[in-house]
């Protein structure tokens, strides 16, 4: 596979493993009995996947192949839970040191895709690849204390059994967003957002430390000490163990941003507060029995005196400093797209009181349109007009809630899935979204977003660039896997029972705005899709 582009190696997520006499747990019609992985990659050092969109042109409507290698010799490294019955079994073939004839290997085509596509899945496209690996030797380096084994599958060749190797990403096309038709009466106001970032601050005071990034004496704690003595003599004039090599600390030096349930849990720093904005999206308020779609956590309340508010998120990024709203993450993903990146339009239709209405709607577009700034740089100007983006890369995604205003605060009703153009590097799906949104007296608006994450496309985009974001963000990703995985608690697998999503709040501010009068008249309705145009 050398030299090909290094888009789709890995994922965090169910992969499932075919061996013959060992009996896996899995379940549902295509991998019933098989031995369900919790994360695997290819190769035994990928690189990491490129950012696109930063400094050029880039388009989400491409969908990146497998990049298993067309043939071997190669490595594949897979990480199973120590509480799977199948572990012993495949212990035991391990450590005998015989080679097994072969192993079938089945990975989901949508979580191998790069986090930043996104649009359907070409009908060419298995909804899971599957692959024969022939003649392999297995290795299983075991760190204690870990909930997930290792095992590294060295094969001499594989084959493709339902796709075929593709080198380039392919093209798709994607259908404009169908709109419901908006209220047909009332007033419209437009807003041009100036701030949006999860919410991870709510008190100052909300931790009593922050969470860390890795040190060099996690990259040495898997290291037997003759190998750890030769490393340190090798990096002493380098300044240590560095983003490049930190990733390898895993037993046997494997990639524990890859593979982060194969060492022991470092610990992971949780916000203590009782006040947190968001929503009560599972309808539970955590008093009684937890119903069987949502698993038992900790309901907040709201500012507003809301119960039952479920934000998982935040007790993740709440004590991460690189993602408060001082933080690295925000401040750069604001910034780029005041600097000229998508510009995201919030409109708010039907408005026949200015303080009580039963009918309103509010809709998510998109603009290409750079945001206007004063010299600063950092004041977002108000009162400009942008064109709404007919490109079916963001028109596929515009979105409508419809709501009811009580004493200038618009609640909404939920949809099940929409995809957030973050900025230029990030788009992301949120299930079961809804929106708070009130006008403020300055004429400027805020505004609560939330729903449901998918926990494995967050840490997709949460590991995206290696140690780096390790580092420069402040966590440890073994730690922020174990923490993401306990605080799921909706999206249920109705199959494997599984828990997928991650309930989540994010907050939005806006500067007043127009769209142009044409476009607005016929975004609002009157008619079911929004016209293509360049």
């Amino acid at each position: 596979m050398g030299g090909a582009a290094a888009h789709a190696q890995y994922y965090i997520g169910p992969g499932y493993i075919q061996v013959a006499g060992v009996m896996g747990g899995g379940k549902g019609r295509e991998h019933k009995g098989w031995v369900k992985s919790e994360a695997h990659y290819w190769r035994a050092k990928p690189p990491r996947r490129e950012i696109r969109g930063i400094t050029g042109a880039a388009t989400s409507l491409q969908f990146t192949s497998s990049r298993a290698p067309a043939k071997g010799p190669e490595v594949l490294t897979v990480s199973i839970s120590k509480s799977d019955p199948a572990v012993p079994g495949l212990m035991e073939r391990c450590r005998s040191g015989a080679p097994v004839p072969e192993i079938v290997f089945s990975e989901s085509s949508d979580l191998a895709r790069h986090p930043q596509e996104h649009g359907p899945r070409p009908a060419t496209v298995p909804d899971f690849y599957r692959y024969r690996l022939k003649d392999v030797g297995l290795t299983c380096p075991v760190a204690e204390g870990a909930a997930e084994q290792a095992f590294t599958l060295r094969f001499n060749d594989i084959e493709w059994l339902n796709a075929a190797p593709q080198t380039k990403p392919m093209p798709i096309t994607a259908e404009p967003a169908k709109l419901a038709a908006g209220p047909r009466s009332g007033s419209t106001r437009v807003f041009a957002i100036s701030w949006f970032a999860p919410i991870a601050d709510s008190k100052p005071d909300q931790c009593e430390k922050v969470n860390t990034k890795p040190s060099q004496d996690d990259y040495y704690a898997q290291m037997p000490p003759e190998k750890a003595a030769r490393q340190r003599a090798f990096l002493a004039d380098k300044g240590g163990a560095n983003t490049t090599y930190l990733p390898y600390r895993g037993p046997d030096e494997l990639n524990v941003i890859l593979l982060p349930g194969i060492v022991p849990d470092p610990g992971f720093v949780a916000p203590r507060v009782d006040q947190v904005r968001g929503f009560d999206l599972d309808g539970d308020d955590g008093t009684g029995p937890t119903p069987a779609h949502t698993r038992k956590h900790r309901n907040f309340t709201s500012p507003d005196g809301r119960g039952g508010i479920d934000n998982q998120l935040f007790t993740i990024q709440g004590c991460i400093a690189g993602w408060r709203r001082n933080g690295f993450l925000p401040m750069i993903g604001n910034e780029l797209r005041r600097a000229g990146g998508l510009s995201i339009l919030v409109e708010v239709s039907g408005i026949d009181d200015a303080r009580n209405d039963d009918d309103v709607a509010v809709s998510i577009y998109y603009s290409t349109d750079s945001i206007r700034r004063d010299g600063t740089s950092k004041i977002v100007l108000p009162d400009y007009t942008y064109r709404v983006s007919g490109a079916t890369e963001f028109s596929q995604d515009f979105v409508r809630f419809r709501g009811k205003m009580v004493d200038g605060v618009i609640m909404t009703q939920p949809v099940d899935k929409l995809f957030m153009h973050e900025g230029p590097a990030s788009t992301w799906s949120l299930m079961n979204a809804r929106m708070r949104l009130e006008f403020l007296a300055d004429g400027t608006m805020s505004a609560t977003l939330g729903g449901y994450r998918d926990w494995r496309e967050y840490l997709a985009m949460a590991f995206f660039q290696s140690s780096d974001y390790e580092n420069t963000i402040g966590f440890q990703a073994p730690a922020m896997y174990a923490a993401v995985r306990r605080a799921a608690d909706g999206l249920k697998d109705p199959v494997t029972g599984d828990f997928n999503g991650i309930s989540a709040a994010y907050e939005m501010e806006g500067v007043p705005a127009f769209i142009p009068p044409g476009q607005s008249r016929e975004l609002l309705g009157r008619r079911s899709n929004v016209a293509a145009r360049k």
